[in-house]
Parts: structure tokens; sequence; C-alpha cells
């Protein structure tokens, strides 16, 4: 699932950095076959759009996979200009309710 989420991601946008995680893990009861990503983006289409409007195409890209094979999308979008000042591959992730293991 998580080379389909990149290659659509990638399809559609024009990426300075993009990172998949699959932090299904964290989550104690949840069912084997949904998935649980972290995405973080950064694209050249995003320089002009509020946050709300980077994680609309985002989840308008995805949503053909939700819910069916994916639980929950935690999402982390930059501008260009964001990214490049920032240079923040180490992000914060916010732990979950039901969180049983640390991510690494």
């Amino acid at each position: 699932m998580k080379k389909i989420i990149e290659k659509k991601i990638k399809s559609i946008l024009n990426i300075l950095y993009l990172k998949i995680d699959n932090i299904s893990k964290i989550h104690k009861n949840q069912n084997k076959n949904l998935k649980h990503f972290l995405i973080v983006v950064s694209a050249y289409e995003f320089n002009k759009l509020s946050l709300y409007n980077q994680h609309r195409i985002i989840y308008n890209i995805l949503c053909k996979y939700i819910p069916q094979k994916i639980y929950a999308i935690q999402l982390h979008t930059y501008t260009t200009y964001k990214w490049e000042k920032t240079k923040n591959p180490a992000f914060l992730l916010t732990p979950c309710v039901y969180q049983t293991k640390k991510v690494d």
C-alpha cells in the first residue's frame, strides 16, 4: 500500500520531499488489513495553497482507499519555501489514543 500511495502522489504533484511511513503498529485493536500512514510531503503546487487545500489535495488523491485499505492518515504538508527554510525531516508524531508502542 505504501508504494501505491507514493506512486499516486508522485503522479499528481511535483514533489520536493515525500516520506511515507506505515505506523499501524501503534494501534492496539485495529483490523490488520487497515493501515495507518504518516505522510510528510512538500510540493511545488502547495506554494499558493492554504494548509487546508494542501491536505484536501492529498485526501482527494487517496480517497478511494479510505476506509477500505487505509484506516488513518497523519498528514504533514509543507510549501517548498517552508520546507527549505526549516529543513525539517524530523517531525513530531502525535500519539494516537490507543498507542501501545513507541514508533521508531
